[in-house]
């Protein structure tokens, strides 16, 4: 989880939204300043809203259609659950049957290496404050992390893997997603990378795709106004964040990134048809 490259400006019919498109419609009684209803607005309200907005975008990313269930017999569900005083972990991640292929040991020594770290994540859940972007100044209790995933397949042997870490904080107003990509080449037996799937030099186009469709979303309203464009640093920081999902590449952003964590967008799509013309040769064969 989503957003189209579209453009409405010399046309006043509105195209029918994209099903991954993670956003919700202005609410008018917050942005029209004749409006009664706005002036009542308590600190309560606005969070009670800001809640039920949270949860239906919470919804939209639950809700996006993957290839779990067509590969289940050779993507394996497996949990992890640990629960201390100070925090919770509740992992739930993806694990390739090595019986299936030898490339796919590779795949689970990865994800064993760099997310199965319960050490590592104990630590950062409680020392990292960077993550907290809505935060209240209150006493912390017990923490929580969630990891789950979603996976998309080709028919030619690409596997995009995203995985999803939802982030409760005693400190937050709101509870905080995080986002990996993994795509990894079952036949070569490597992940794939920004720099290895897009041509030389593709980094600002892909960005200026990116921005312009945040942009006309905001603009028609898809999106909520507090919502901003994606910054260069962003960008580079998150260029690797992209799954082959269907007939469209779609980036993922942290909360607090393109749009908070209460609203708007976790990720935005953009159709490989328009991308063609930026992914290496060599590549195109897999999306497929």
């Amino acid at each position: 989880m989503l957003l189209m490259v579209s453009s409405c400006k010399q046309n006043n019919t509105k195209p029918a939204p994209d099903s991954r498109l993670q956003t919700f419609p202005r609410d008018s009684s917050l942005l029209d300043k004749d409006s009664a209803d706005s002036l009542y607005l308590t600190n309560a309200d606005i969070r009670e809203l800001q809640a039920q907005r949270q949860q239906r975008k919470k919804e939209g990313l639950l809700a996006i259609p993957d290839d779990k269930i067509a590969l289940e017999n050779t993507i394996e569900t497996k949990t992890i659950t640990l629960t201390e005083d100070e925090y919770v972990l509740d992992y739930t991640y993806p694990y390739l049957d090595p019986s299936r292929h030898p490339s796919f040991k590779t795949f689970n020594d990865y994800m064993q290496e760099s997310y199965l770290n319960t050490e590592q994540t104990i630590n950062e859940i409680l020392e990292d404050k960077e993550l907290l972007c809505d935060t209240l100044n209150i006493q912390r209790f017990r923490d929580k992390r969630i990891i789950d995933f979603k996976v998309f397949s080709t028919a030619n042997n690409l596997l995009s893997v995203l995985l999803y870490k939802e982030n409760y904080y005693s400190g937050m107003i709101h509870s905080a997603y995080m986002f990996d990509c993994l795509n990894f080449d079952i036949e070569k037996n490597e992940f794939i990378y920004f720099n290895d799937f897009f041509v030389e030099g593709a980094q600002q186009e892909v960005l200026t795709m990116i921005n312009s469709t945040i942009d006309q979303e905001i603009t028609s309203g898809e999106m909520y106004y507090d919502c901003w464009e994606l910054s260069k640093e962003d960008f580079m920081a998150y260029r690797d964040n992209f799954v082959v999902d269907g007939d469209h590449i779609s980036f993922y952003f942290d909360d607090c990134v393109i749009c908070p964590s209460y609203t708007g967008t976790y990720a935005v799509a953009i159709p490989v048809t328009k991308m063609l013309h930026l992914i290496k040769e060599y590549q195109k064969p897999i999306l497929l």
